[in-house]
């Protein structure tokens, strides 16, 4: 029998993007999918999705009284939204993806006594979501492990995965190839690596590349300055034959584009340099390394697409999330990370040097990605309306 679902999400593309997955999942399965977010939800939703959307008035909380004020009114309304949608269609269930954006249709949910799912991207509970947890009916988390829940309510908790587009899913049939290496010359003790202090491991490998070698660059819906500080300036310090043949492929800050396409430019480096790639999937399937921030869904569509990852926590994400979803992928061997604080051009430069020039290094960093990759993620979520 079609159920009527509500699906609430919004503010950033981490907390958008798996709740535009599960809609469209639920909606194929012939459920009543109303998905209701914030005005940025209008930049992730596209003509051939299979539900309805709502746009909700929503704010967050401001420090400033006057601002304080507006941002009050604006969830109040919000509330007011979705009371009414509540009353109109009523329905069975309602998911949360958490962040800001949720906060009203949660509220309303609770008046009308809906059944709450929240699902957690991040491995750690975010606010709204902790704020909720008590009158959830279950709560959804995307890694093994997920601190800042209460164990009053872990009798709720299912592991289902962080749901991950179509296209991305399909990247896990293809087989991740490492460029060809025509001489490599291993020194040191032993060949085995440390993921997690691979800068201080006691091999160096000299190779001679001669196929292309794409690095994709990820800032995230902030676009991280801290890349086309940085990046552009590292690569420079490689020799000339890994500069020769690397292409590399980055999105930034849209203010940015110019400045940091002119950076590679003026180092003789191949790159093409965009705010937003629409074909990420077809980029991604040819990458041989990712450098990235750590937002939850990104991480998720890496480890099915098996890409070995140098990833850049934001420091100041919210209960310092990122650096916790990375250290899962990096205590796991599919990443390094390397703190904003020791991002600096001569350690960015070495860490890729140490990856790039050992063939082991990159396959058994793409293997552990799919070890840890939940390929079936919408299909868990989706099945919890029918416990």
């Amino acid at each position: 029998m079609s159920k009527k679902i509500f699906i609430t999400s919004g503010g950033t593309g981490g907390h958008i993007i798996p709740a535009r997955c599960l809609a469209n999942h639920l909606a194929l399965q012939n459920q009543q999918v109303y998905f209701f977010g914030d005005i940025k939800t209008k930049n992730y939703i596209r003509l051939s999705d299979n539900f309805q959307t709502k746009i909700i008035q929503t704010s967050q909380l401001q420090k400033s009284p006057i601002p304080l004020l507006k941002s009050a009114i604006k969830i109040v309304t919000g509330v007011i939204q979705g009371l009414w949608y509540f009353f109109k269609i009523r329905p069975n269930f309602i998911y949360a993806f958490g962040g800001y954006a949720s906060f009203p249709m949660l509220i309303a949910s609770l008046i009308f006594r809906c059944p709450i799912i929240l699902h957690e991207q991040n491995a750690h509970l975010g606010k709204v979501n902790r704020l909720f947890a008590k009158f959830a009916w279950k709560i959804a988390i995307s890694f093994p492990e997920t601190s800042g829940i209460s164990n009053a309510y872990l009798n709720k908790v299912i592991h289902t995965g962080n749901p991950v587009r179509h296209e991305i899913l399909e990247l896990k049939n293809i087989e991740y190839k490492i460029p060809h290496f025509s001489e490599q010359i291993h020194h040191g003790q032993n060949n085995k690596i440390d993921y997690n202090l691979i800068l201080a491991s006691d091999f160096y490998d000299v190779v001679k590349q001669k196929e292309q070698i794409n690095i994709l660059i990820l800032g995230g819906s902030g676009g991280a300055k801290i890349f086309s500080e940085i990046l552009p300036k590292a690569f420079f310090n490689l020799n000339d034959e890994t500069k020769e043949a690397l292409h590399i492929t980055q999105q930034c800050r849209q203010e940015l584009v110019e400045s940091t396409s002119n950076s590679y430019k003026s180092f003789n480096i191949n790159a093409r340099v965009s705010h937003f790639f629409e074909n990420i999937a077809e980029i991604l399937s040819t990458t041989h390394l990712v450098i990235a921030r750590s937002g939850s869904s990104s991480l998720a569509e890496f480890c099915v697409a098996k890409k070995p990852m140098i990833l850049v926590p934001f420091a100041l994400s919210a209960d310092n999330h990122q650096y916790k979803n990375a250290q899962y992928i990096a205590q796991n061997g599919g990443a390094i990370i390397i703190e904003e604080k020791n991002f600096t051009i001569n350690n960015v430069s070495d860490t890729i040097t140490q990856i790039l020039t050992n063939r082991q290094a990159l396959m058994t960093m793409s293997q552990n990605c799919q070890k840890i990759a939940i390929v079936n993620a919408t299909y868990n979520l989706a099945n919890i309306i029918d416990y």
